[in-house]
């Protein structure tokens, strides 16, 4: 499925909007993407903008390509995700495109999670959108509109994305070539294809995955072992909360297949299928250490210390 098809089936009201303003040539100055799967989205108008094939951005050619990789030279990208968005960046904006263009075609800026903006910084774009500049383009996103200034809101084209399905999700992970396992994990974890894809094709995933291996073949076959594996293996490499979130989600997906195995169901794990059905345990077992997993992995948004919670849900396992 070609990307435009994709929106076409999945995002109708913005692929409306963004056909009318292209065939009518009436295109706003401004663009503000709603919703948590505003990045691709956002990233296919800056495409149509300059690909030259079509009257919406094919996604094939080299011009797209170059706003994929952000090396486009007369686009200017921040995601306030990544850092706040402070007002020398939009003073910064406003000095590159007063100058000639680099590419001869349209000069773009693109901000991803415009509310985490300063207020400084919101006032100094504010004024850019007063005036604005022609064949200059504002592509904005944010996934809590409340939080971005009325006065930007009304001078932008506002589109609310729809949620994305599991379906979807799952259809974009295919299209990456990736294993089953990983395809059912990440679907089951992330919402949208931009929170999972940084683990996409990752080494953290990976490690992440024969941990939760080897947690379950420790934890029925070898369980003086658990603890120093664990620490070893897992608590020793990754020090960061989000990482440890990220297993402990993954090994309650792995204590639930113990429970499809017995009932022939679809596993999230298939490649585990051997180690499952050599299994032996109950049901209110299985549920117990799951109950357990979670609520450690609940605990663990607090302040108590990592590894001290993790210690205490392996003992207790």
């Amino acid at each position: 499925m070609s990307l435009k098809n994709y929106f076409e089936l999945n995002q109708p009201i913005f692929y409306k909007l963004l056909s009318n303003c292209f065939q009518t040539q009436k295109i706003p100055h401004a663009f503000l993407l709603v919703g948590k799967n505003s990045s691709e989205a956002a990233h296919y108008i800056v495409k149509s903008l300059i690909c030259e094939n079509d009257l919406l951005a094919c996604n094939e050619c080299n011009e797209c390509s170059r706003i994929d990789n952000h090396n486009y030279g007369d686009l200017i990208y921040a995601n306030g995700n990544d850092e706040t968005i402070k007002k020398g960046k939009i003073e910064y904006i406003q000095e590159q495109f007063s100058k000639s263009s680099l590419e001869g075609k349209s000069k773009i800026y693109l901000l991803e999670n415009i509310e985490n903006s300063t207020t400084e910084a919101m006032n100094s774009l504010l004024k850019i959108l007063e005036e604005p500049i022609e064949g200059v383009y504002a592509i904005f996103t944010c996934q809590n509109i409340n939080r971005v200034l009325p006065t930007i809101q009304s001078r932008c084209q506002i589109i609310q994305l729809l949620p994305n399905s599991k379906k979807i999700l799952i259809h974009q992970l295919k299209e990456k070539d990736i294993a089953e396992d990983d395809i059912n994990v990440l679907s089951e974890i992330f919402v949208n294809f931009d929170e999972c894809k940084k683990y996409v094709d990752s080494e953290i995933f990976d490690d992440l995955k024969l941990e939760v291996y080897h947690f379950i073949e420790d934890l029925y076959f070898h369980k003086e072992n658990l603890i120093i594996n664990v620490e070893t293996h897992l608590l020793k490499k990754y020090k960061e909360k989000e990482i440890i979130h990220l297993f402990l989600n993954m090994l309650v997906l792995g204590l639930k297949d113990l429970f499809h195995v017995k009932q022939n169901m679809s596993l999230t794990y298939p490649s585990f299928k051997s180690l499952f059905e050599r299994v032996n345990d109950d049901e209110k077992n299985i549920i117990e250490k799951i109950e357990l997993v979670l609520n450690t992995d609940y605990l663990l948004e607090t302040n108590a210390n990592m590894l001290l919670l993790m210690d205490s849900m392996m003992y207790r396992i």
